[in-house]
């Protein structure tokens, strides 16, 4: 019996890496074959672009409507890039990373860009 448990977690282990691996891999071909959107502006950042009509032109995770400034404020806010993904589903960890990469690169402009965004608090 404690075989059989032991022969399951490897092959439940085996499993998760292989899946990793799969979702790299698929991330990897789709960037490859994904003809780009109408209107949308590469950066040096494999993952983010700039879309007109979208957000006005800001950077954006590429193939959503997720701006670079909502991954830097959960990351802002203490939240790890293992984190914001479980928090925001839709995106890959490699997406996270470059959004933080982009941030990096670009910060004034994506701090700007959380400052036009800022909800007023009612005192």
């Amino acid at each position: 019996m404690t075989q059989t448990v032991t022969d399951m977690q490897t092959v439940v282990s085996k499993l998760t890496l292989m899946e990793g691996q799969l979702h790299q891999l698929r991330d990897l071909v789709s960037a490859q074959l994904r003809p780009a959107t109408a209107g949308e502006i590469p950066t040096s950042h494999r993952y983010i672009a700039r879309v007109e009509g979208i957000l006005s032109g800001e950077p954006i995770i590429v193939g959503t409507r997720t701006p670079v400034r909502a991954v830097v404020e959960h990351w802002k806010f203490g939240d790890s890039p293992e984190e914001i993904v479980r928090k925001l589903p839709h995106l890959r960890l490699a997406q996270v990373f470059d959004a933080l990469s982009y941030y990096d690169d670009h910060r004034d402009e994506v701090e700007q860009a959380i400052a036009r965004n800022r909800v007023p608090v009612d005192d």
